[in-house]
């Protein structure tokens, strides 16, 4: 295993390699519109844009496999910033997230916009308190930093088996929203069609770990990218004649507005966010796009950005990213680059659900079921949207139009009669942004099982294929329990993830803002604050979903505002009740606040190689 004593060299063909495969990708999309042009049918442009992209992404996991600890576990420490940019990004958004917020903006306007703004704020937070200085530790993951900082088995177990919870539940959230876009395109039925995306997931990261991870994550960012924005950059050009809909679609606001009034869209009141989130069954259209605080109270809005920020800066999956790269300097540029593509993202969700949203009130809403443009006959068709109406005189009375949530990203190029060869790429960018998150969760699950449970605890001599082999099983194992948990009727995507991340905020997010920033905190501490954050968190989000009255006001969603302070009050307490840290570990940490030169675990690494110390 490498040492860390140079820095590993960087494949200087990346940026050919990556854009051989942005030409692939935009030629197949141009054969296959000509194709549809010349009498293709549209199983085979579904089958085709859907499939190859998996394919090839499945083809590069395989390719870049590897046997090597370091490389299996950290990439080798050999990604530039650009590129671990590009995975944290992949990471963070997620399918569930993409078309969840598109979803959300479709239905509830400016009131979704705590999702987009949690996902920059944490991406800056995780960028400023924490990503350097765990960089300089070395730690392949989140409890293996706290088994350094603290030189405790127990805090590092227990941090690990909490993990594991939040974990799940995202690879379920992206199985589920996977069913759903593969079930539009491909016949296949729905369990095998998650049977099949499990195995996707797998096979993309069982032979290379964190390298397959990181250089397929990368392809299928890019694929989100253009998947998202060139269909809704030739609709800002027919509609405002505009190429920038991030900025143009402003324009429409106005148009927007009087529709709505027209069509009945008018302020209902406010409501609790677990009440006026929509879910992923079929869903009217009632409330105003622009009016800010007509859906959702300044309270709720405020606690979902805040469990979103807090949650997003401790997401284990992104904290897995810190050490993939050459140098400390590149972890902050690589910070840099993510909250460019977030940001853009950002700009881009709420852009594409307004364009949306102002041809679905046009051209859709009010009317009879006799008058419904073909292209709405289509959207029934693709189990997209749902019309219905008087069904002994038609004429009579104006259709009545459901959409399914985490399918309105899809209605966009159908509304505008584009090829459907264009449906096909927003669903391949989609599926894309489920492979990229999903994979990226399974492969934090895994290397913890590996580096914090197994090897630290259950087998100290395991030489390093057994670790490899360790990981390779749990990968499959985690896939189970969350293809199990997927299967489950009534989960619903969106706020699985939210739940998620506030399981993350309340957990971890005080305790590792302790341990990097106060000499004080324990082993003891960081063990109470944990259990106790986690704890609350869960047992608010158990007594709410079941119906239980909200504290303080606060909703289940947002259940890490609560957890966050009990976790706090357990860890100064804790740390309280027990001795002070010895003079090595404050040594150790003003190491750590010092984001320079070698890290401290390849240094424990080369003093146990020496015999002057045990294994980290």
């Amino acid at each position: 295993m490498s040492l860390n004593t140079s820095y590993p060299a960087v494949n200087p063909r990346l940026g050919t390699s990556f854009g051989i495969f942005t030409s692939a990708f935009a030629s197949l999309v141009l054969m296959l519109i000509i194709l549809e042009q010349l009498g293709l049918e549209r199983d085979w442009i579904s089958e085709l844009i859907i499939g190859l992209p998996v394919l090839f992404y499945a083809g590069i996991g395989v390719a870049v496999r590897t046997s090597n600890v370091e490389d299996f576990f950290l990439s080798g420490q050999r990604v530039p910033a650009l590129y671990n940019g590009f995975a944290l990004s992949a990471n963070l958004i997620g399918g569930a997230g993409l078309l969840g917020a598109i979803g959300a903006f479709f239905f509830l306007g400016y009131d979704a916009t705590p999702i987009v703004l949690g996902w920059c704020a944490g991406l800056g937070l995780m960028s400023v308190l924490f990503a350097p200085y765990l960089r300089k530790t070395g730690a392949y993951t989140l409890p293996g930093f706290f088994g350094i900082r603290f030189s405790s088995r127990i805090v590092r177990l227990v941090a690990a088996c909490i993990l594991f919870i939040p974990g799940v539940m995202l690879l379920a959230a992206e199985l589920r929203v996977g069913q759903m876009l593969a079930s539009t395109f491909l016949p296949l039925r729905e369990t095998l069609v998650l049977q099949v995306g499990l195995g996707v997931v797998i096979a993309t990261v069982f032979f290379g770990g964190m390298r397959s991870l990181t250089w397929t994550q990368c392809a299928q960012f890019i694929v989100v990218v253009l998947g998202i924005t060139v269909p809704l950059v030739a609709i800002a050009l027919l509609v405002t004649n505009l190429p920038v809909p991030q900025l143009s679609f402003g324009g429409l606001l106005d148009d927007i507005g009087q529709l709505e009034v027209t069509r009945g869209l008018t302020v209902r009141g406010t409501e609790t966010l677990s009440k006026i989130l929509p879910g992923s069954d079929l869903t009217p259209l009632t409330r105003p796009f622009a009016n800010l605080f007509g859906a959702v109270s300044p309270g709720d809005y405020l606690s979902l950005i805040l469990c979103i920020m807090l949650g997003s800066a401790v997401l284990p999956s992104q904290i897995a990213r810190l050490s993939t790269t050459p140098t400390i300097s590149a972890v902050r540029k690589s910070f840099g680059w993510a909250a460019l593509l977030v940001g853009f993202m950002a700009l881009t969700i709420p852009a594409y659900a307004a364009f949306v949203k102002f041809q679905v009130l046009q051209q859709l809403l009010g009317l009879p079921l006799t008058q419904i443009p073909e292209w709405g006959r289509l959207l029934e068709q693709l189990g997209l949207i749902s019309l219905s109406g008087n069904q002994l005189d038609p004429a009579l009375g104006s259709a009545r139009v459901l959409f399914h949530r985490d399918s309105v990203a899809l209605i966009l190029p159908v509304i505008n009669n584009f090829p459907f060869v264009l449906i096909g790429v927003v669903g391949a960018a989609a599926i894309a942004a489920v492979l990229a998150a999903a994979a990226g969760h399974l492969v934090a699950m895994a290397n913890v099982l590996s580096n914090d449970i197994y090897y630290p605890l259950l087998n100290r001599s395991a030489s390093p294929a057994r670790r490899l082999l360790v990981a390779r099983l749990s990968m499959v194992g985690f896939g189970l329990v969350a293809l199990w948990f997927a299967s489950r009727g009534g989960l619903d995507p969106l706020r699985m993830v939210i739940w998620a991340f506030s399981l993350c905020a309340g957990s971890f997010f005080g305790v590792l803002a302790l341990a990097v920033w106060w000499r004080g905190l324990t082993g003891f501490g960081a063990l109470l604050g944990i259990t106790t954050g986690f704890g609350a968190t869960a047992a608010y989000i158990l007594l709410t979903a079941r119906g239980g009255y909200p504290w303080f006001g606060v909703d289940g969603l947002a259940a890490g505002v609560l957890g966050l302070p009990v976790s706090l009050l357990g860890a100064f307490t804790g740390s309280m009740l027990s001795p002070r840290p010895d003079q090595q570990t404050l040594d150790l940490i003003d190491e750590m606040r010092m984001p320079s030169g070698e890290t401290i675990h390849a240094r424990l690494l080369r003093l146990a190689a020496r015999g002057k110390g045990p294994k980290p």
